[in-house]
Parts: structure tokens; sequence; C-alpha cells
């Protein structure tokens, strides 16, 4: 049968040893305890972590004539007991992704290891900390800190002693932009499906019709497999198990029919890709940097041949952020990584509709106008990411847009812009 102290005490006639119970208990709580002779003893608990937390602390300053190697840290650490203790203290950037099931994701920027020798240690930041100009940023799948972190390994009770505070970030306020980012960057694609495949060359229409078949067939199959899967002993099933890892039931036709939007979906972007093929378009080399100032000629920047006549077309140049993390979904066997990527702050830099290109005439001298950049550094933030599937990225890309055939679309190289002019002058 069990049993606590206070039950015990409690249950005895002896008057001066409850009494005596209350004064030793409430020191117990309190983490104070003095013994026989005097001496008094710090006793961690949950009341006194917090009074012990404060007693390691980070402060940054700051050298302006030194530029980006002016920034210190200084670590203040009260408690003469951490001396000796071996410490950490890095500059992190962390992505935490805003979903009920996140991935995060981090890199350290700066490294340094230690042992503790007196109450304050200051440690120089070296300058390409301050030379990637680290924000903070919150949106709407992601935010984004940057941070010292002070970590000292003395193994109290469950974890090592830490502390961390944001670094001293810059300030970035870009102007409100009410422009729908999604219907911008991705357009709906509306196309004759017919008028596409008579307008590619042969060998794309034998390629485009071998995948319809391939993709049906593969399909037809996939479906058999699972319906035979759910109506077998679990013994015999073919490719789909009906538990979990788990060891709880999985429907196997539910597999099955995942599978078949896997594989639709990749038979359709391989279509579409052998369907582009009615023209040909392309990015021209671009030299130099791209900044505020700079202006091209919007017919520089590509080329193209059509193989028909394009009627009604429409070239763009748009941009926006993009907010990249990854999330989990599913659980057992059907659990899963799901990266994402949302376009956020849409721009559009430059549109302009054709009446008329004639086939196998260059796309690019229909476009002579200029086209400056510069309100894509006004209104987009600088890129600020930790890895290629985590952070806020810049984007920007050239649609050609038509209504009989699937669009074209370059995807430009973000890094040809100069990333010091998304930030403020």
């Amino acid at each position: 049968m069990g049993f606590s102290v206070d039950t015990l005490i409690f249950e005895t006639s002896d008057k001066r040893l409850r009494e005596r119970w209350q004064v030793y208990r409430g020191r117990l709580l309190s983490g104070l305890f003095v013994d026989s002779v005097g001496r008094t003893t710090i006793i961690p608990t949950a009341n006194n972590q917090q009074t012990m937390a404060k007693k390691v602390d980070i402060a940054y300053t700051y050298d302006r004539e030194q530029g980006h190697a002016g920034l210190s840290a200084e670590l203040n650490i009260s408690d003469p007991k951490y001396i000796g203790k071996e410490a950490t203290f890095v500059i992190r950037r962390f992505v935490k992704v805003k979903d009920s099931r996140p991935v995060n994701d981090s890199t350290d920027l700066f490294k340094h290891k230690f042992t503790v020798r007196s109450g304050t240690e200051t440690i120089r930041i070296p300058p390409h900390v301050l030379k990637e100009r680290p924000f903070g940023y919150n949106g709407s799948e992601i935010s984004i800190r940057c941070f010292g972190k002070l970590t000292i390994n003395d193994k109290l009770i469950r974890k090592d002693t830490s502390t961390e505070k944001d670094l001293p970030t810059v300030s970035i306020k870009k102007p409100r932009v009410t422009r729908s980012a999604k219907k911008l960057i991705d357009p709906k694609d509306v196309f004759s499906f017919t008028k596409n495949l008579m307008a590619i060359p042969a060998h794309n229409k034998l390629a485009t019709l071998g995948l319809l078949v391939v993709g049906l067939v593969a399909i037809v199959v996939n479906m058999m497999i699972g319906i035979h899967d759910e109506l077998s002993p679990r013994y015999a099933t073919y490719l789909y198990s009906q538990v979990d890892s788990d060891g709880e039931y999985s429907s196997p036709i539910v597999k099955a029919l995942f599978g078949c939007g896997g594989v639709g979906a990749a038979i359709w972007f391989t279509i579409r890709r052998q369907l582009r093929k009615y023209m040909t378009f392309r990015f021209r080399p671009i030299a130099g940097l791209i900044d505020r100032k700079t202006e091209h000629i919007v017919g520089d920047l590509i080329q193209g041949v059509s193989r028909t006549d394009l009627k009604d077309v429409t070239l763009r140049i748009v941009a926006c952020n993009l907010e990249k993390g990854k999330y989990v979904r599913g659980s057992g066997s059907n659990r899963r990584t799901v990266s994402f990527s949302v376009p956020n702050r849409g721009v559009l830099l430059y549109s302009k509709e054709v009446k008329l290109i004639p086939k196998n005439h260059p796309v690019e001298q229909h476009f002579q106008d200029p086209i400056s950049f510069e309100p894509m550094f006004k209104a987009l933030y600088p890129p600020n990411n930790v890895s290629k599937s985590h952070g806020l990225f810049v984007y920007w890309e050239v649609q050609l847009i038509h209504n009989e055939f699937v669009d074209q679309e370059l995807k430009g190289d973000a890094a040809q812009f100069k990333v010091d002019d998304f930030f403020p002058a």
C-alpha cells in the first residue's frame, strides 16, 4: 500500500514532530534548507528554477566605427558554480513552420566553445554574421528568427542550463501588397489539348500518346491490385498491406487511390512538358547583377520561335517572395513529410498582349519595351533562408500565356539580383 511522508507525519500523535515537519517541508518547497550546524543549501526545485535561469544572460554591444566587425556578445554568468564548466555560444538562424505538425530547420552562423573562467565572457562576433544582414520575418506560413544562445554543460536535473536572446537585427518595412501572389505566379492554364497536340512535332505526339496509354494502364493495374489486397486475407496481399506500422488496420484501396493520384500527377506533368514543344522559349544571358537602377529591353531577356501562329498572346514578367518549409502528414505506414512553397507579395513587373506572332517569327521582336526591376526591390523582402527547403526566397519568372496552347514559363535566377538593394537605403 502506498503512502506519503505527509500522511505518515500527520497521523502521529506527536504535536512537536508535526510542527517541525511543517517548517522542514516549507524549506524544501522553497529550495532552502538549513542543517543542524547552520549551513545553508539551495535545493533545485520548480519554485527556484526561474531564479537560477536569470543568473545566465546575454547582452549585445555594437561599435559603429568598426562596421560589420563591431558586434560583441557579453555573456553574464553570475553564479560561481558554473566556473570551470564547458559552455557553447551560437548565433542561430531558425525557421519555424506555422503548422500543427511542423518540420522546423535552422543553421548556425557562428559557434564558439569555451570554458567558463569568470562571471563575464565577451565574444566578438565575426564580420560575416552582420554582412548577411540578418532580419526577423513573420509570414503566413513561416517565421524566422536570428538569435544568440548560450548553453552551459552542467546537466542540472534534466538538461543543460541555457538562455537565448534575439540578435539586434535590421528592421525592414515594406509597402502593403494586395495582389494575389498565387494567381499571379500560377495563373489558370486554359488550352485545347487537340490543337496543342497537332502543333507539336511528330515524335512529341507519339511520346504524348504513349504517356497517356502508360498512365491509363498503370492506374487500372494499380486499382486492381488495391481491390485484390482489400478483399484478400492479410497473408495473400500483393502490394498493399492491410495494417500500418502501428499494427492498426489500413485500407489497401485508400493506399491504391493515393498511388493512382501520384501516378496521374507525374504522367500529366510529363505530358504538359511534351505539349510545350509547339515552340522554343528560353532566356538570353544576362550580364552582371540586376539592381534597383537596372533597366533592360524585354526582348533582350528572352528568345523563342513558334511552329504555329500565336494569337492574342500575353507576355508577363512577375516576381514574389516564396515561403518554404515542411510539415508531417499521415500516420503509421502513411506518415510522410510534405514540402511546401507558398508565394507571397506578388509583383507584376511587365505585361503586354500581342494580337499575332506569326509562326517561325522571333518572339522577342514583339517585346521591345524597357523593364525596370525597381518595383520588385521595393515590394519584396530580401532572401532569408537556412537551407534549400526552409526560409524566405525571392522568385521571378517570365510567362507566355495563350488560351489555345499550354503556357510557357521561364524561371529566373534570383542569384542575379543585388541583395543589398532589397533593404531600405
